[in-house]
């Protein structure tokens, strides 16, 4: 049978050795917020120790290989840094001076171009700026007294990026290795309009598939808004454990500490592991996946990417399936399943081109749909990520489980509506029921 081709990289320079790969370092992953249990789980089960979850992240400690392979393999990470510093820190001026004792030129060269962010955790700086410049400087510095040279500045596509987090009392120096944020796998050429970022993606199929009853019936999956097809991948990629980092660049492989065998034997082995689990899935045909849209551009653009992440001969198989369908005639094909979906809204829920308001559009398609489900699904469970934290009522569903998410800066949830015979009447709509949404 023949198998996907991935490119390797072109190897980098090797480097001279370097003490650093052998210390053991603390790092940071983020995540988007909701999920850090889940990322804590995964960091722990990818190898790092003393895992602990934070507001938007993880703290860990690895090795620098193993930290490299965290970055490549992470599904919910957004970034992982590696700390080069954490030092009290009460000034602009104590900032500098910390940043000034890293001994920058032990990790990458001043040919290679710089950004440099900060994020202000509650420090008191009359200017947030001017201390994320003090930073800059003490790098730059530090390369100037050794090589009278300072690296350039690049803020849109540089080789090497440094972040800060400063607290009333602390400062902490990261040194990236992801470069682009890890929610961009690779494959996505195409998006749609507000595409679900791949990692916040591969979280709700987490989740979902943590709420599901064990040796539970239902193969059949169904994303009616399917969109860029975005749930779909990510789903199935985890099913064929394709590793997120397949077929992308990443910024550790500008750092000198990095070396092409390292860099080799990670791709070597993540091509391996993703030909073994599409074997597998072809074999046995565990599930099938089906998404639609209405719009016809959003349904070629699923397909493209799903062909660009590796997975072709799933869709030729009829394991995943995209089509052209509005949501509200999308039948069920099997006694249980589940719908697991990003639903639309604002202007994504105009997507006939119908010449009404966004909310009216939204408050009709959804009041329909509720109908559907009612009327079509029973016995299918419905998992629906909604930016609407009154959803139930658009819907006229009541959820068995309301999960926290954010999207970014938006509050978010995955609701869980089990279909089941009769009509559904959320509860009143109380002070005290609107609190706990």
């Amino acid at each position: 049978m023949p198998k996907p081709v991935h490119q390797d990289r072109k190897p980098a320079p090797k480097p001279a050795i370097n003490s650093s790969r052998s210390t053991y370092f603390t790092c940071f992953a983020s995540c988007p917020k909701g999920l850090e249990t889940l990322l804590e789980i995964e960091l722990n089960q990818l190898g790092a120790s003393e895992v602990k979850s934070t507001s938007g992240g993880c703290l860990f400690k690895a090795g620098w290989p193993l930290a490299v392979r965290i970055t490549y393999w992470s599904r919910i990470a957004g970034r992982v840094g590696l700390r080069l510093a954490h030092e009290p820190c009460q000034s602009e001026t104590d900032l500098y001076n910390i940043v000034t004792r890293i001994d920058w030129p032990n990790w990458f060269h001043v040919e290679q171009t710089l950004r440099v962010d900060l994020t202000n955790l509650g420090a008191d700086y009359k200017n947030p700026r001017f201390a994320q410049l003090k930073i800059k400087d003490a790098v730059c510095d530090c390369f100037m007294r050794q090589f009278n040279q300072r690296p350039n500045i690049d803020t849109t596509q540089p080789n090497i990026r440094i972040f800060a987090a400063t607290t009333p009392t602390h400062a902490s120096v990261y040194i990236d290795l992801a470069g682009e944020n890890l929610f961009k796998r690779g494959w996505r050429k195409d998006k749609g309009i507000a595409p679900l970022k791949e990692n916040l993606a591969a979280g709700i199929w987490t989740l979902v598939q943590n709420k599901l009853p064990e040796h539970t019936e239902q193969k059949n999956y169904l994303d009616p808004f399917c969109g860029s097809g975005t749930l779909v991948i990510e789903a199935v990629s985890q099913l064929c454990d394709r590793a997120p980092g397949l077929d992308r660049n990443f910024a550790f492989e500008h750092l000198k500490p990095y070396t092409p065998e390292l860099g080799q034997a990670i791709q070597t082995q993540a091509n391996e592991r993703f030909n073994q689990g599409l074997d597998q899935v072809l074999k046995h045909k565990p599930l099938i996946w089906k998404g639609s849209d209405i719009t016809a551009l959003m349904v070629e653009l699923a397909q493209h990417n799903a062909q660009q992440a590796g997975l072709g001969e799933l869709l030729d198989a009829g394991i995943i399936q995209f089509a052209q369908v509005d949501a509200l005639d999308v039948k069920p094909w099997a006694q249980h399943g589940v719908i697991l979906s990003n639903p639309p809204y604002g202007e994504r829920a105009r997507a006939k081109g119908a010449d009404i308001e966004e909310d009216e559009a939204y408050e009709r398609l959804f009041k329909e749909y509720g109908n559907l489900l009612k009327q079509q699904f029973t016995g299918w469970t419905a998992f629906l990520f909604s930016g609407d934290l009154n959803l139930k009522y658009t819907l006229g569903l009541s959820p068995k489980r309301k999960t926290p998410l954010f999207n970014g800066a938006i509050e978010c949830r995955l609701f869980e509506f089990p279909i089941t015979t009769g009509v559904y009447r959320p509860r009143a709509a109380t002070a005290e029921n609107q609190t706990k949404q």
